[in-house]
């Protein structure tokens, strides 16, 4: 595989910047990519809804007043959900900074918070806003804003944390999955960082302490004791050996590899450290030089970079909302993980069932099956998809003969080209095969379907 088309993949979700990588040059497309402004407007499907669960309750009111049930309500909030998830998969498909959006994805999985269990779409807004203002900035900030936001202090109960009645979710998960890891903490630190976060609850934009349910007793966390609120308690946080080496491991995990060598992780843990947590110069560096490292195979392709791959390979016009669909029967559910340890990823992202999912998806996309794609139509009417078709078309720049298009398409979809691998494409596309008959589209779509149905595909 070129080099420009493994780097694309790896800081983004399909080879579509390829040919800016080798315009700019890796560094310089890292860098501009980093320091680029994201945007992010707030949809009127969003803007429209409910800003808070006291409005939600008045919206339920004002269905019973009016004679209309509960159910039409939750359908409403179900449908604006998944409005979000493909507006959101929109937004990653055809932004300009695939790096950004792949490095905000990261947070949202590594600061979980759902939309089911969160209710309010405005709220998961808000907190992806958060993510997107703040993830190449400092990571001691990006945690304290993302215990703040509402959508936290819901998904994982502090607005049941109040003096006299504590509730530890999260100031657990705070410790565990969001700074330190598991075996990095004590249970009596736990018991004090969730004194120190009673009273932080639901405010109008972002979470506000209550001084009515606040915890005003002495707490002593990591050995140091005082009156402590959360933000004295990130602080705290920050000073611990292990702090910088947990988010490095995950970026590696992420970005690079499914097992991340111990030396790398070590390596940019210090370098973390070393910038104060900056994430800009440290990522800045570590993707550089991991992208530099020209080895393949390290990492299971997860389906959103699977899906936006053949996407953008086979020049398909994306229906957003049936992506969304695709995703979640494949693991990938947006913004509503299986729990708050996010998506595991590895060898999750390729179960037998996974595999055989994205095998009957590119069936369907080069092949068709009008009796499977009516079902889907009408599964799928409900959430109002529009209509589902496919229309392939891939783009061979030496369109000489076979061996020139074979050389062009394995070197830009797979890694290895193994003895077994060439026999079976020199079938697919014989030596004295015509370019230029009627049926020469067809036969190449057949050698990309076959290309991208093979394990090799499925690797990064």
């Amino acid at each position: 595989m070129d080099n420009s088309h493994l780097n694309a993949l790896r800081l983004g979700f399909s080879t579509g910047a390829s040919n800016e990588i080798r315009r700019l040059g890796l560094q310089n497309y890292i860098k501009t990519q980093l320091q680029a402004q994201n945007p992010l407007t707030e949809p009127d499907f969003i803007r429209n809804g409910p800003k808070s669960l006291t409005e939600l309750v008045m919206l339920r009111e004002q269905n019973k007043s009016s004679g209309e049930n509960q159910e039409s309500l939750v359908k409403e909030l179900t449908k604006v959900r998944f409005e979000w998830k493909a507006f959101y998969l929109q937004r990653c498909f055809e932004t300009r900074n695939p790096l950004r959006e792949k490095l905000n994805l990261f947070f949202q999985n590594h600061f979980v918070a759902t939309l089911q269990s969160v209710k309010l779409p405005y709220w998961i807004f808000k907190y992806y806003e958060t993510i997107n203002n703040h993830s190449t900035g400092n990571y001691k900030t990006l945690v304290r804003e993302m215990v703040y936001t509402n959508a936290m202090i819901k998904y994982l109960d502090n607005n049941q944390n109040k003096k006299g009645k504590s509730n530890e979710n999260l100031a657990r998960e705070l410790l565990e999955l969001f700074t330190l890891g598991e075996g990095n903490y004590t249970e009596n630190d736990i018991k004090q960082t969730a004194l120190a976060l009673a009273g932080l609850t639901f405010g109008e934009e972002k979470g506000q302490y209550r001084p009515s349910l606040k915890d005003n007793s002495v707490k002593t966390v990591f050995q140091k004791s005082g009156n402590f609120i959360i933000d004295d308690v990130i602080e705290r946080i920050f000073e611990q050996e292990r702090t910088p080496y947990f988010i490095s491991e995950k970026l590696l995990k992420w970005f690079f590899y499914d097992n991340p060598p111990p030396e790398k992780i070590q390596k940019y843990g210090a370098l973390l450290k070393f910038h104060q947590f900056e994430l800009m110069p440290f990522l800045n560096k570590l993707l550089e030089e991991e992208c530099r490292n020209y080895t393949s195979g390290n990492q299971i392709k997860n389906p959103m970079i699977f899906l936006f791959q053949i996407h953008e390979d086979l020049n398909l016009k994306p229906n957003y909302k049936l992506m969304t669909f695709f995703l979640k029967n494949q693991g990938m559910d947006m913004f509503d993980q299986p729990n708050v340890k996010g998506w595991k990823g590895g060898r999750d992202w390729l179960t037998a069932q996974i595999y055989q999912d994205r095998k009957q998806l590119l069936d369907l996309i080069i092949l068709g099956h009008p009796k499977y794609l009516s079902m889907l139509q009408r599964r799928l009417e409900k959430f109002d998809v529009g209509e589902i078709s496919f229309q392939p078309k891939l783009n061979i720049v030496n369109r000489v003969n076979a061996a020139s298009i074979l050389s062009e398409l394995t070197n830009r979809v797979v890694f290895n080209v193994d003895e077994e691998m060439q026999l079976a494409l020199n079938q697919l596309l014989k030596y004295d095969f015509d370019p230029e008959a009627d049926n020469a589209d067809k036969a190449i779509l057949n050698v990309y379907r076959f290309l991208a149905q093979s394990p090799e595909f499925q690797i990064i």
